[in-house]
């Protein structure tokens, strides 16, 4: 749907045609017809200020909007439109409208089922330190009920008798449970009991603190911002032709591709992906909308960069656009309103 703008306007220009990429909160159609965003904000701005009438026309795809600017079918485009160098070949761009950069956006890690997955890991990670524990421990109720088994005297219920009693004592002792009813009744038991409960009390405090250790880094990891390197091995998600995507095409990382970016963090909360690849400012903003419960906001960009107006190559309107963009978004008062369309 078109949006006819008013303005004082010379009469031999024509309506501006200004493509809208479909991206909240930068560009969106509201249910009653009508184009809302902080970029359209702006540019009715900057319309205004060049005295310039316009037509805004949603496009949903970003395909489609720089091939309609390359095409000269639409004499500007905005919305989430970072520039790239794939696109700067192919347009030209304003001075800079928005802050942005490529950042990624992952499932919330949560809950008691999170925890155990944790702790499974973890322990998995320390397996070979736990098959030694498991070992020793083996060894040692062995080694006590055959130093035990030929003083064993019948009327010692107490008495460690057989192998299963030497392994019930050796896992008693090492957890410090201590119920006594089974103890060594000779010399040699009793020395073997005093070595495996120094050595016990050095297993479980190695064991306890290790794992401590080892949960506290990966939530600490967790919680610092993703670097590039973070992302190989995962199961990625961008919208088509993203600045995302051309972010993860460059760095030649496969990923599965979305026609929106709703979609693409759909996916993400139903576990189909592990990371989405997007521009920070729509990623914030759609995941505070709609899937603040199960995804976690973006931290910090992979790669910054900036937003603009796309123009087709050599357009008269680049250089007094640029200096209506640069007198308006110098202004504290552009500063405000741009910060509150962050806030769904």
């Amino acid at each position: 749907m078109a949006i006819l703008a008013a303005g004082s306007v010379a009469a031999e220009d024509a309506p501006l045609r200004v493509a809208v990429y479909d991206v909240p909160p930068y560009g969106h159609a509201e249910p009653d017809g009508t184009i809302d965003g902080v970029s359209v904000d702006l540019w009715r701005r900057a319309a205004e200020f060049l005295g310039r009438e316009y037509r805004l026309i949603p496009v949903a795809e970003m395909k489609a909007v720089i091939d309609g600017v390359a095409r000269n079918d639409y004499d500007a485009a905005i919305g989430a439109i970072t520039i790239t160098p794939e696109r700067l070949a192919r347009v030209d761009f304003s001075y800079p409208a928005h802050r942005s950069g490529v950042a990624v956006a992952l499932r919330k890690d949560s809950g008691p089922l999170a925890a155990f997955r944790t702790y499974a890991s973890v322990v998995a990670e320390l397996s070979p330190l736990i098959a030694i524990t498991l070992g020793l421990l083996i060894a040692m109720g062995v080694a006590m009920w055959l130093v035990e088994k030929p003083k064993r005297a019948p009327s010692h219920d107490s008495a460690v008798g057989s192998l299963r009693d030497g392994v019930y004592w050796a896992v008693v002792t090492m957890t410090t449970v201590g119920y006594g009813d089974k103890t060594p009744k000779t010399t040699g038991g009793r020395a073997i009991a005093i070595l495996w409960m120094l050595a016990s009390v050095a297993l479980i405090s190695i064991l306890s603190t290790t794992i401590v250790s080892k949960m506290t880094a990966d939530r600490v990891a967790r919680a610092r911002p993703l670097g590039e390197a973070d992302l190989v091995g995962r199961r990625l998600a961008a919208v088509a032709h993203s600045s995302g995507a051309e972010f993860l095409d460059e760095r030649r990382l496969s990923y599965a591709s979305f026609d929106d970016l709703p979609s693409a963090l759909a996916a993400l909360s139903r576990g189909e992906a592990d990371a989405v690849v997007n521009s920070i400012g729509a990623l914030q903003y759609a995941v505070a909308a709609r899937f603040s419960g199960t995804i976690e906001p973006p931290q910090g960009v992979l790669a910054p960069a900036f937003m603009a107006i796309a123009l087709p190559p050599g357009s008269a309107l680049k250089k007094p656009l640029d200096r209506a963009l640069i007198e308006i978004t110098a202004s504290a008062e552009w500063r405000r309103v741009e910060a509150s369309y962050f806030d769904p």
